[in-house]
C-alpha cells in the first residue's frame, strides 16, 4: 500500500487525515500527489465542460444505438419498468474484489470472496463527463451578496452546516475519491472524516450535532445492476460508522428530524421515478414508507412535515406530513424545481430552479409562494443548505477561473495497483512505450496525441463536431487508427475507419465501402486489425489487414458485436455483444473458435480492454446501479457508468471507480507511464 500524506496545504485551509474509527470495515484509499491548487495546470484551455443539456456526448460511446429513446415523465406514484431508459454503458469509481466463476456467462454474486493472486497492475486512462472545479459558496438572502467559502482544484459538494453554526460538513475529492470532510469556519481547517474506497455523500447533521448520517457505496449490492448506496451513521466523537439501510436497501439522501427521532432517506434507484422517501429511526428499526416518486426529503422547521422533490410533467417541490397526510405542490407548473431543504424561520423553503438554461439558488415563500432568485452568474447552482441562523444558504457551483487539466491523476482502491487517469478526451490509446496518449478532444472533432502527464498535447486530425471516436495505437508505433462518421447510426451508417501517423500527416482511409466501420482494434504484430463493421446490413467483427485486404468475417449473427480489442499475446479478441440482451462480455479466438462470455448481469457492460500482461479486462459498466439522485447533478447522458476490472478467467471482479457521474472508453497501459512516477 503506498503511503498516505498526513496533511494537506489548500489555497484556503489545511486538510488533515485522521483515521476511521474502529466500526469502520471500509479499505483505505492509496494518497494521490496533486499539483498545486491552479486551475489551468496541464490544461488545454479550449477544453471547457459544455452547458448542461447542451447536446453533452456520453463520455462512454457516441457510438451505441439507444435502446429506448428518451424518458418519459412519471406520473405520481409511477414506477420505471425498464432498465433500457438511458443511452449505453459507462463507468464510475471505487474497488471491492469479488470472485466469480462465468463459465455460463451468469451474473456474479456482487460479495463473492476475491480469489487469492496477483493484483492487476498498470495505468487505466478513462473520459469522464464528472464536473471541473466545483466549490462551496454562501448567499445572504438578505442582500443577494455571495462568498466563496471553499478554493480547491478538486471537487468539494453538497455542504451541510452544522447545528451550531460553526463547521460544514461537505464531499470532497482532494484524496482522489469522495470522501466527507469538515471544514472548521473560524480556522480554515479541513479535516478528512472518512477514507473508504467509496462514495461517501450527502451529510446530514444530528440535531445535537454529534453525529453525521450519510449515503456511502462501501458495501456491494446483493445483486448486479442494483446501486450499492446505504445509509451509515458517522459518530463524530470515536469516529466509529454503522450501517442503517436494512440489506437489499438503496438509500440515498439522509435528512434528520429536528426533534431526532427519524432519518429520512430516499430509497430505490436514484432515478427520476424510481425513488421512493422512507423514514426511520435513528437505530435503523421501525422503517415505513411516506411518499412514492419523490427524493431528496428535508424536514420542515417544526419536523411535522417534509419537502421532497418529485417528478410529474416537470420537476418540482412538494410539502407532505411525516406520516404521509396531505401532499401539496408548492412550485407552480411550468417552474422545474430540484433539491429543497427548509429555511430556518420556517416561512420558505430554498431549491434549485431551472431559469434561462441554468439551476439557480431560490427562496420560495410557503404562505404567497413567491420566488426570489438569490443567485444569477451564468452557471448552475447546486443543492442549497440554509444555515442554522438563516443567515446564509450553502451551495455548490463551478468557479469561475475552472480549467480542466488535460490529465488528472485520481484514485484506486488496495485491491488494484493501478494508476487512474480522468482525461479531458475520451477514447485513448497509449503508445507502445507507455509514453504518450492518443484521445478524441472538443466535441469528438478533434483527434489529439499527448503526453502521459497531459503535457504537450497536440492535433493530429479535425474532424466534424461528433464524428470521431474510438482510438487505437499499433503496438508497432507507426500508426494510430480511428473511427470517423456520425455517431449512434445504424449497420449502414457512413462510418469508415481512418490510419494516421502519431506525427501527424495525412490521413488514410482503412476502409471506404458502405457499412458503419468502427472501433478499430490493432493485433500484437501490427498487421491486422479487428473492427466493428456494419457491411452485411449487421453490426459485427471483422479482420482486416493493416493495408485495407484481406477483409474476414470473425462474428456473425443478428446482433452487435462492437468495441472490439485485441490481447497482448494475440491469443484472444474481446468484445462487448447484445446477443444475449443486454450487452456483455465475451471473448474469442482471431480464428473464430473458442467463443465464450466473459461477464453478464446486472445490466450493460461496454468498452473491454486488456491489462498489458493480457490478465485482466477493464470495462465500463451498469452493475452498480446509479450512485447518486440523479436529479441531483448535473445531465450525465448514462449516469450508471462506473469502471470495472476482471480477470480473463471471470474471476475477481474489481470496482475501479465509485461516483454519480459518467465514465468510460477505458485503456490500460504499463505502470509506469503513471503521472507523477
Amino acid at each position: 500500500m503506498r503511503p498516505r500524506r498526513p496533511t494537506w496545504s489548500t489555497a484556503a485551509s489545511t486538510w488533515s487525515s485522521p483515521p476511521e474509527g474502529p466500526a469502520s470495515s471500509a479499505r483505505r484509499p492509496a494518497t494521490r500527489s496533486w499539483p498545486s491548487p491552479s486551475r489551468s495546470t496541464g490544461s488545454d484551455p479550449a477544453h471547457t465542460r459544455r452547458r448542461r443539456g447542451a447536446g453533452k456526448a456520453s463520455a462512454a460511446s457516441p457510438d451505441v444505438d439507444p435502446p429506448g429513446g428518451q424518458r418519459s415523465p412519471r406520473l405520481p406514484g409511477a414506477r420505471s419498468n425498464s432498465r433500457s431508459e438511458e443511452l449505453t454503458v459507462m463507468i464510475s469509481a471505487t474497488l471491492i474484489s469479488i470472485g466469480l466463476t462465468l463459465s455460463s456467462g451468469e451474473a456474479p454474486s456482487e460479495q463473492a470472496p476475491s480469489p487469492s493472486g496477483v493484483r492487476p497492475e498498470g495505468t487505466i486512462a478513462f473520459a469522464s463527463l464528472a464536473p471541473r472545479g466545483w466549490d462551496l459558496y454562501a448567499v445572504e438572502p438578505a442582500s443577494g451578496r455571495e462568498r466563496r467559502v471553499t478554493d480547491h482544484p478538486l471537487l468539494d459538494y453538497n455542504a451541510a452546516p452544522s447545528p451550531d453554526g460553526r463547521h460544514i460538513a461537505f464531499v470532497t475529492e482532494r484524496d482522489g475519491n469522495p470522501e466527507l470532510a469538515l471544514l472548521d469556519l473560524d480556522t480554515g481547517k479541513v479535516e478528512r472524516l472518512t477514507s473508504a474506497f467509496a462514495l461517501d455523500d450527502h451529510p446530514a447533521w444530528s440535531p445535537d450535532g454529534r453525529m453525521l448520517a450519510f449515503s456511502s457505496t462501501r458495501e456491494p449490492a446483493e445483486e448486479p445492476g442494483r446501486p450499492w448506496n446505504a445509509i451509515y451513521l458517522l459518530d463524530l466523537e470515536d469516529r466509529s460508522i454503522r450501517r442503517l439501510s436494512p440489506p437489499g436497501a438503496a438509500d440515498f439522501s439522509p435528512s434528520w428530524s429536528p426533534r431526532g427521532d427519524l432519518i429520512a432517506v430516499a430509497s430505490g434507484d436514484g432515478r427520476p421515478g424510481g425513488t421512493d422517501v422512507w423514514v426511520m429511526s435513528p437505530d435503523g428499526k421501525d422503517r415505513r414508507l411516506v411518499v412514492e416518486n419523490a427524493g431528496w426529503p428535508c424536514f420542515s422547521t417544526d419536523g411535522e412535515s417534509l419537502f421532497v422533490h418529485r417528478r410529474e410533467d416537470e420537476w418540482g417541490i412538494w410539502k407532505v406530513g411525516r406520516d404521509g397526510s396531505d401532499p401539496e405542490r408548492i412550485t407552480p407548473a411550468g417552474v422545474s424545481a430540484f433539491t429543497p431543504h427548509a429555511s430556518a424561520d420556517g416561512k420558505a423553503v430554498f431549491a434549485g430552479i431551472e431559469r434561462e438554461g441554468h439551476r439557480q439558488i431560490a427562496r420560495i415563500d410557503l404562505e404567497s409562494r413567491a420566488i426570489a432568485y438569490l443567485t444569477d452568474s451564468p452557471t448552475d447552482h447546486w443543492n442549497p443548505r440554509s444555515a442554522p441562523d438563516g443567515s446564509l444558504v450553502y451551495y455548490h457551483r463551478q468557479a469561475p477561473d475552472t480549467s480542466p487539466p488535460n490529465v488528472e491523476e485520481w484514485g484506486s482502491p488496495d485491491e488494484a495497483r493501478v494508476r487512474m487517469l480522468r482525461l479531458d478526451g475520451a477514447f485513448p490509446a497509449f503508445s507502445p512505450d507507455g509514453t504518450r496518449l492518443a484521445l478524441v478532444g472538443g466535441s469528438f472533432d478533434r483527434l489529439d496525441v499527448m503526453g502521459v502527464d497531459g503535457s504537450d498535447r497536440k492535433t493530429l486530425y479535425q474532424g466534424s463536431r461528433r464524428a470521431l471516436f474510438s482510438t487505437s495505437w499499433s503496438r508497432v508505433g507507426d500508426r494510430i487508427a480511428f473511427a470517423r462518421g456520425p455517431v449512434f447510426q445504424g449497420p449502414e451508417g457512413d462510418v469508415d475507419i481512418l490510419l494516421i501517423s502519431p506525427e501527424g500527416g495525412e490521413a488514410v482511409p482503412l476502409t471506404d465501402s458502405p457499412g458503419n466501420d468502427g472501433f478499430p482494434a490493432f493485433s500484437p504484430d501490427g498487421e491486422r486489425l479487428v473492427i466493428r463493421s456494419g457491411r452485411d446490413g449487421r453490426k459485427n467483427l471483422d479482420l482486416i489487414g493493416r493495408d485495407g485486404t484481406g477483409v474476414t468475417r470473425l462474428t456473425e449473427g443478428d446482433w452487435t458485436d462492437s468495441m472490439a480489442d485485441w490481447s497482448p499475446d494475440g491469443r484472444w479478441i474481446v468484445f462487448a455483444s447484445d446477443r444475449d440482451g443486454d450487452f456483455d462480455l465475451w471473448m474469442v479466438r482471431p480464428d473464430g473458435s473458442g467463443l465464450k462470455k466473459l461477464l453478464g448481469g446486472g445490466g450493460r457492460d461496454n468498452h473491454p480492454h486488456f491489462s498489458p500482461d493480457g490478465e485482466w479486462v477493464v470495462f465500463t459498466s451498469q452493475r452498480a446501479g446509479q450512485s447518486a439522485e440523479e436529479a441531483s447533478l448535473p445531465d450525465q447522458p448514462q449516469p450508471y457508468g462506473e469502471l470495472f476490472a476482471i480477470r480473463v478467467d471471470g474471476t475477481g471482479l474489481i470496482r475501479l471507480t465509485h461516483n454519480g457521474f459518467e465514465e468510460g472508453t477505458p485503456a490500460w497501459g504499463p505502470r509506469s507511464t503513471a503521472v507523477g512516477q
